[in-house]
């Protein structure tokens, strides 16, 4: 189960208690409208390669009464700063859908009122949320790739969409098919259970599109299932490569750990002097399934990477993401990176949203 699906239900569940709906589609508009909140810095309490503080930039119920930020993905077009996030919205619990925000200095945002993409038609792969945007702009086109999600008596299915823009506002789906899913073998195969969460970035003249999989542990190991970042390329945005496993939880996060770590999941990439730096948050499967720090690699060929000896952050280091922290995003500007990441504490949801801050180059 992905980050953004059991944030969801639990969230979901936790505001019937505390008496919230979810968001009603009828309260957007197509107007942009800017935050009216007050960033909220918080110090962190360990030392790492990182700024000292994290700014929450978007909080529970900015824009839309009860929502729930998540899932960033922000580029820098035309000298301001865009976010495609998601949040929940209309009468179905769970239900989720992509917004976009600009900004001129990455910390105040304005968003605009209408969902980018609807639901999938029934029975679709995206029939019951499109999730985790990832947009990058390659050959004058704006690509978007998302989460969809749809759900059956048993089980969610997650897989991977395709939307393309001319301006990053209106968009089109690729095909009504998912671009990737799982090979549907979960107990043979790395890819078999989910295929989900991309992350997309140019290089080399071609679309590298990272993603979170998973299926079977590699060497037959418990746990049995293991979460793995994947990719795909492309160089024309429209057929890509086969599905190919780049990057595994590492000595850094063993399954033997009181947590149990499961892998890796959300990856956000960005380059810098022709290499390719990935950002992923770090699975724990126990006392549940939770995405626990957000940790950093590079590579010189986007295929091999080199992990850094410490996370960035981890959940704890923030008041408001004690539960999860998640989906990380980034940009380099000015010899640091920005960061942008979501998080949410399930005891005190209104201050769950994304967060943003700086790190010094390893």
């Amino acid at each position: 189960m992905t980050s953004t699906i059991r944030t969801i239900i639990s969230i979901v569940v936790s505001m019937s208690f505390l008496g919230f709906s979810p968001v009603s589609e009828s309260a957007s508009t197509s107007k942009e409208v800017t935050t009216t909140h007050k960033p909220v810095s918080v110090k962190i309490s360990s030392k790492s390669l990182r700024h000292d503080k994290a700014t929450r930039v978007l909080s529970f119920g900015d824009f839309k009464t009860n929502a729930l930020w998540n899932d960033p993905s922000v580029l820098k077009d035309k000298n301001r700063y865009v976010m495609y996030a998601t949040a929940n919205i209309g009468g179905k619990f769970g239900t989720v859908l992509p917004f976009r925000a600009t900004s001129k200095d990455g910390i105040s945002w304005k968003m605009g009122g209408k969902p980018l993409l609807q639901l999938g038609k029934k029975g679709a792969f995206d029939a019951d949320s499109v999730e985790t945007p990832s947009v990058v702009k390659f050959n004058g086109k704006y690509h978007m790739f998302y989460t969809g999600v749809v759900k059956s008596p048993k089980k969610q299915h997650l897989s991977i969409g395709h939307a393309i823009s001319d301006d990053g506002i209106k968009w089109k789906r690729v095909s009504n098919k998912a671009l990737l899913k799982p090979t549907g073998n979960p107990g043979r195969d790395w890819n078999g259970y989910h295929v989900a969460e991309p992350g997309a970035v140019v290089f080399k003249n071609k679309i590298y599109l990272y993603f979170h999989a998973s299926g079977r542990r590699e060497g037959g190991d418990g746990p049995g299932n293991q979460s793995v970042i994947g990719l795909v390329t492309s160089s024309d945005g429209i057929k890509f490569s086969k599905m190919k496993r780049v990057l595994a939880q590492g000595q850094l996060y063993p399954t033997s750990a009181p947590e149990v770590y499961v892998g890796y999941s959300t990856p956000g990439a960005e380059v810098v002097s022709g290499k390719l730096h990935l950002f992923y948050d770090v699975i724990a499967s126990k006392p549940g399934w939770e995405q626990v720090a957000l940790h950093h690699a590079v590579s010189a060929d986007g295929v091999t990477f080199k992990e850094d000896a410490k996370p960035i952050i981890r959940r704890n280091d923030l008041s408001w993401s004690k539960t999860e922290v998640r989906a990380p995003t980034a940009l380099f500007e000015k010899g640091r990176f920005r960061l942008w990441f979501a998080g949410h504490d399930i005891k005190n949801l209104t201050k769950a949203g994304i967060g943003h801050m700086e790190l010094n180059v390893p």
